[in-house]
């Protein structure tokens, strides 16, 4: 088995030598932008596999389904942040009931989890995404709002779960009850080994949960998995500069009708994701609209009791490593008297 933990060097340093993963010795981003991946392909881009469309093999995330992997010790390194995650596609929709010609994503949450060991405890869990945040999946006989490629979804977690003495075990699965089947849960994505021949095992799915993860590790193991990599991955990432990563700016705000259309530019190293949030008070904020992964960052946001006139909005933007930037707020004016 083939293990690499992947990462771009941007800065001209040499790298730092970790415990060798099956005799490999792994790579280590020194860069702020490029974070370290520990994962078992060769790289985070190869998960092509059953999330983005055609079969889907039945590799869904579930209530009664979890997915684990085990990776090597992470190169220890001056690392300031942590994440886990897991590439997912293909959210399930149903007709609304009051407008069945409208295609709604079923609700449900993703969780994903960290231990050296093949159990977790509730501090091991993390939650990970909603599936209104996922790509739906597509229907060739309706039209379906958000369809796409299977994205990355990523957990922050305190740096020191991630292990640089011992294997790093990683499980995704969902606390939602009615996810039992490809029917209605979301789809993890694979990746096909690039290693013949007899190899370690570094892959199991267990259908024996009932939405939390395995508790014991003598039970967790259940179902090895040879011949294809399931797609989760340790993130690290190297401290961050003084100076904001992420600069978000030319916000603008219209009316239309009874949708608030917001836009804004944001400059920055490998810009993942943008999004809208709102606050009453400029206090607390909370996030208004869907992911946009790809710009312009144009949001025609619903004008209701989340993003209402009076109350204000800012754009927020996140880069590879976790570096979010905001806007300054705008409040939402109200409409002109007639």
């Amino acid at each position: 088995m083939v293990f690499l933990i992947f990462a771009s060097l941007l800065l001209a340093v040499a790298p730092v030598r970790a415990l060798p993963a099956d005799g490999l010795p792994p790579a280590l981003s020194t860069s702020v932008v490029v974070p370290t991946y520990i994962t078992l392909a060769s790289t985070v881009h190869e998960y092509t596999r059953f999330a983005d469309g055609g079969p889907d093999a039945n590799w869904y995330i579930g209530f009664n389904n979890a997915w684990i992997v085990k990776l090597p010790p992470a190169p220890p390194g001056g690392f300031q942040r942590a994440f886990i995650g897991a590439k997912i596609g293909r959210a399930k929709t149903r007709p609304n009931a009051d407008r069945p010609w409208i295609r709604e994503t079923l609700p449900g949450k993703v969780y994903i989890g960290i231990s050296q060991t093949p159990a977790w405890s509730s501090e091991q869990s993390f939650f990970l995404a909603e599936t209104s945040d996922i790509p739906a999946d597509a229907d060739p006989q309706q039209h379906v709002d958000g369809v796409g490629a299977a994205e990355w979804f990523w957990a922050e977690v305190p740096l020191s779960m991630v292990s640089v003495s011992a294997p790093n075990y990683l499980i995704v699965w969902s606390p939602t009850d009615y996810f039992t089947s490809a029917s209605s849960a979301p789809i993890l994505a694979a990746a096909d080994p690039d290693v013949s021949g007899p190899h370690e095992v570094r892959a199991w799915n267990n259908r024996s949960i009932l939405g939390v993860p395995p508790r014991a590790a003598a039970l967790s193991l259940e179902t090895p998995i040879s011949n294809i990599y399931p797609a989760l991955a340790i993130k690290l990432v190297a401290p961050a500069p003084d100076e904001p990563a992420v600069a978000v700016n030319d916000m603008t705000l219209a009316r239309s009708g009874k949708r608030a259309l917001i836009r804004f530019s944001a400059a920055g190293e490998d810009v993942v994701d943008a999004w809208v949030e709102s606050s009453r008070d400029q206090l607390d904020w909370s996030r208004a609209t869907k992911y946009q992964r790809r710009p312009p960052y144009v949001f025609a946001v619903p004008l209701d009791r989340n993003v209402a006139p009076g109350m204000y909005v800012r754009g927020a933007a996140r880069d590879i490593s976790g570096a979010i930037g905001y806007s300054d707020p705008v409040m939402i004016p109200y409409a002109p008297r007639q």
